[in-house]
């Protein structure tokens, strides 16, 4: 068979061709760290990639959800402790406002205290977080309690829950009621406190005494309401560690599916140099023209 000088080039020109293309792909997985950077380069592994990212994603997600939940529990669970130690206080005044030696007008002077951790209860049931009312349950652009107590938030339920893994959610509120309570749920903590003052102010021993129940009762169920925000707190905390566990792995899988060997595509890079400087070589000895050199 006749092998004609333009055969003999294209045959040359397809080799030089191949060869830079195979060194362009080991160039690129070297810069990019990767020896998967389009799906032709491997199509069943890079659904794999793909997979892998959008687990990475969601994981991720759950991770910002926990985060934001953790603010919120965190935020209650301060509220919940200062509201304690006002109550602490309330009762600390009402102890001694029922005191013998103490006469009308004193009581009247502890009443003005006591208004002002009224005041600070209020204020406290009122907490924002990020922009939103805490206590509020569903109503978190809403104010949950008015100045004379009365709460304005969701009744009943209220939960608000963040997904923090496949069909797995947690509240990361308690809706006013639960913690302040109602005139109709609950301890009404404020109802308390406004009670205990208006006593105050009228002399009512007799009320005072009775209202001393109430406080105990109103700190009880506080620290109720603690409780169940540890409890969610806890199960957030396990949440995250499984979660940064889980994420490791999958970066992991995805690393070994995805990144090269660097020691490997090296070597195969200058392996492939060797080719086509080899190439490059019997084509100069065959082709007599200067038409290799321009392709160079």
């Amino acid at each position: 068979m006749r092998v004609s000088d333009k055969l003999l080039f294209n045959t040359i020109t397809n080799s030089l061709n191949k060869n830079l293309d195979i060194l362009l792909r080991l160039q690129t997985k070297v810069a990019s760290g990767k020896r998967i950077n389009h799906p032709s380069d491997d199509p069943s592994n890079s659904m794999k990639v793909v997979d892998y990212t959008s687990i990475l994603s969601q994981t991720k997600q759950y991770e910002r959800n926990i985060n934001n939940g953790m603010v919120f529990l965190n935020s209650t669970e301060q509220a919940i402790s200062a509201t304690n130690n006002i109550l602490v206080r309330v009762k600390e005044l009402t102890v001694s406002a029922l005191n013998d030696t103490i006469d009308a007008n004193s009581r009247v002077m502890i009443s003005k205290e006591v208004d002002q951790l009224y005041n600070q209860v209020v204020q406290i049931a009122n907490t924002k977080v990020n922009g939103r009312y805490i206590f509020a349950g569903f109503k978190t652009d809403t104010a949950p309690y008015s100045t004379d107590g009365t709460y304005n938030g969701t009744y009943p339920g209220g939960d608000i829950e963040i997904e923090i893994d496949t069909n797995s959610k947690v509240p990361i509120n308690l809706p006013g009621y639960k913690v302040f309570g109602t005139a109709t749920y609950g301890t009404d903590i404020l109802g308390t406190v406004k009670s205990i003052k208006t006593a105050m102010e009228n002399n009512d021993t007799t009320t005072l005494r009775n209202l001393l129940d109430d406080i105990d009762k109103s700190m009880d169920q506080l620290s109720n309401a603690r409780a169940e925000v540890g409890a969610r707190m806890n199960r957030l905390d396990t949440a995250k560690e499984y979660l940064e566990r889980f994420k490791m792995d999958v970066e992991k899988y995805k690393g070994d599916t995805e990144e090269v060997d660097i020691a490997k595509i090296v070597s195969d890079l200058s392996m492939q140099y060797n080719v086509l400087d080899m190439v490059r070589y019997s084509a100069s000895r065959i082709l007599h023209t200067s038409i290799l050199n321009f392709l160079r």
